[in-house]
């Protein structure tokens, strides 16, 4: 899931961005149920929104969960302490998938949105897999702004190579195919959407059509739920049964993007406000400096003789504005 910036975190409540794929756990939990998943990894688990729902499942039935983040917040170290059936590793997704022993037989990928990293790890799973069918895998920020928009915690991981043209502190507004200041503000990201290698959809569809035989669900809401299932797969139909009604389902798509077109709205009116009061409080900053200053003062004496006891300006205005 999508990590925010200290900056974006001071303008907009990080919460009103649904950034969380807890927001659809019913059908997450849904799929898990169909799959019979007897074992969970999740990729990118941030605060542990959805770990913690994951684990409410998983708990009763035994099934064990693992979660992967190089750089926990504490949110999550305290949600990891509390349940010590909770498996972290700090470490990074490739790591982990380089060293496992055997699949899981479901795993959530909410790691670094960008087409390299999600292509390495679906790489990595499908080479596991062989011949087999694939785990049953979910995806967050498979729509705006991440389909085919590449994102970064960490850039320098990425080979120059594999990667668009690269900006820092970006915004990104729905519609526009560059960036725009007053955009949701990313730490890195490509600065054009669209193109070969660039997208978390991109990854998967390139993914896809190398392996054949896999259907990919795509739920239009919260940035984006994606879900990627062997057709061969026992539970193949009970998965597709859980996902179809919701699979780019057009009221759903209309709705994301009226979300996001007010993020954004919202945003952009919270940077201009900011902007507002950080030139407000500088113009009051001189403002109290001229009135402690000692040639402000003759200023005003030589104005009152010279339009004969009516200043052009007055210690009394200065405060006034100040006040207003």
């Amino acid at each position: 899931m999508e990590r925010i910036d200290d900056n974006a975190a001071r303008l907009v409540q990080p919460l009103a961005w649904g950034y969380s794929l807890s927001n659809v756990h019913e059908l997450i939990v849904g799929c898990l149920e169909a799959a019979e998943a007897g074992s969970i990894l999740e990729i990118g688990a941030f605060e542990g929104d959805l770990t913690m729902d994951l684990l409410d499942w998983a708990k009763p039935r035994g099934v064990p969960i693992e979660t992967v983040d190089p750089v926990p917040p504490p949110k999550l170290l305290e949600r990891v302490e509390a349940n010590p059936e909770l498996k972290l590793h700090r470490r990074t997704s490739h790591e982990v998938l380089t060293d496992l022993e055997a699949l899981p037989d479901a795993i959530v990928i909410d790691g670094d949105h960008n087409h390299f990293t999600l292509s390495e790890e679906l790489r990595m799973i499908g080479e596991m897999a062989g011949e087999n069918p694939l785990p049953l895998l979910f995806f967050h920020d498979v729509c705006w702004p991440h389909a085919r928009r590449d994102t970064y915690y960490a850039p320098e991981r990425i080979p120059e190579d594999r990667r668009p043209e690269i900006g820092n502190e970006v915004g990104l507004a729905p519609g526009n195919p560059g960036t725009d200041p007053l955009g949701l503000p990313y730490p890195a990201a490509a600065l054009s959407e669209g193109g070969p290698q660039n997208g978390t959809v991109t990854a998967i569809e390139d993914f896809s059509a190398a392996r054949g035989g896999v259907r990919f669900a795509v739920v239009p809401a919260f940035f984006g739920f994606g879900a990627l299932w062997s057709e061969d797969a026992p539970w193949a139909a009970d998965v597709e049964a859980v996902l179809a009604p919701f699979d780019r389902n057009p009221v759903l798509e209309r709705l994301e993007w009226n979300r996001v077109q007010h993020l954004v709205a919202g945003h952009a009116r919270a940077v201009m406000i900011r902007d507002l009061q950080q030139r407000s409080q500088r113009q009051e900053t001189v403002l109290r400096q001229m009135l402690d200053s000692r040639a402000f003062g003759l200023a005003e004496r030589i104005s009152r003789l010279y339009q004969r006891g009516k200043p052009t300006f007055s210690r009394e205005q200065v405060v006034r504005a100040i006040e207003d």
